[in-house]
């Protein structure tokens, strides 16, 4: 078991990606704290049912109280901080750019951007403490194809990008890893969920011509890269960006 005796917080770890990056995480042995405005009951469930450890919380990840609170309940229950996903998100209608409402685009930036600097700030003093930690930032391969219609959702990813990358250099020597991860489109209840059906069937389609695996990408296709990252085996990568779109992007 690659992770045992490890603790993993996951944000947006309600449904979808961030309960398959759970229960992945939690079958190589980590012990999960899943995080999430909704409740989480269900993924804590399917980890324990699995001979897993796991904890949930109620946490909006905007809020420097909630993510505060989110990591001194992690230390209390398990006592150490080894791994972050910051997965949670917004992920944002299809919309024209100059209808996107003032409070939507203040929303999105809100919980995709700032949301994850809380989180790595909330954990930040205990990696720094154990000298060695993994922060896993989710960001989109949007960010590389500039899907249209979502301005506000691809400028946030964008943003995740370049903090990855900065907070990675930032804290060059105390042992934290810094990485982030692009998703293609994937098929969750919440991208199908942007657009009515009739636009969801087109955008797959243009989206499956532009990868090089011909299949739509499902939440299972991540867990091995998020377990790897969180792993003593990538001990070596740091501040870097990894597609795992099915070969959507090449950057």
């Amino acid at each position: 078991m690659q992770l045992k005796d490890r603790v993993a917080i996951v944000t947006g770890a309600a449904r979808g990606i961030g309960q398959e990056y759970s229960l992945a995480l939690a079958a190589e042995g980590a012990r999960i704290v899943a995080v999430d405005v909704l409740s989480c009951e269900e993924t804590v469930a399917k980890v324990r049912a699995a001979g897993g450890e796991a904890l949930g919380a109620t946490v909006d990840v905007s809020d420097a109280q909630q993510t505060a609170a989110m990591a001194s309940q992690a230390l209390d229950c398990f006592g150490q901080i080894d791994v972050l996903v910051n997965n949670a998100a917004v992920l944002a209608e299809l919309t024209p750019f100059e209808e996107i409402a003032e409070e939507r685009w203040d929303q999105v930036m809100a919980v995709n951007v700032k949301g994850m600097w809380l989180c790595c700030k909330a954990v930040m003093p205990a990696m720094k403490q154990q000298a060695k930690g993994k922060i896993i930032n989710i960001s989109s391969t949007t960010i590389n194809v500039g899907t249209p219609l979502l301005l506000h959702y691809v400028a946030s990813k964008g943003a995740v990008w370049s903090l990855t990358r900065a907070l990675a250099r930032e804290l060059a020597g105390t042992g934290i890893n810094v990485n982030a991860v692009t998703p293609g489109y994937t098929m969750t209840e919440s991208a199908l969920s942007i657009a009515d059906p009739e636009t969801i069937a087109g955008l797959k389609e243009e989206l499956l011509k532009m990868q090089i695996v011909k299949r739509h990408e499902e939440p299972s296709d991540l867990a091995g890269t998020i377990v790897f990252l969180a792993s003593d085996a990538s001990d070596f990568i740091t501040g870097q960006t990894i597609n795992v779109d099915g070969g959507t992007a090449h950057y």
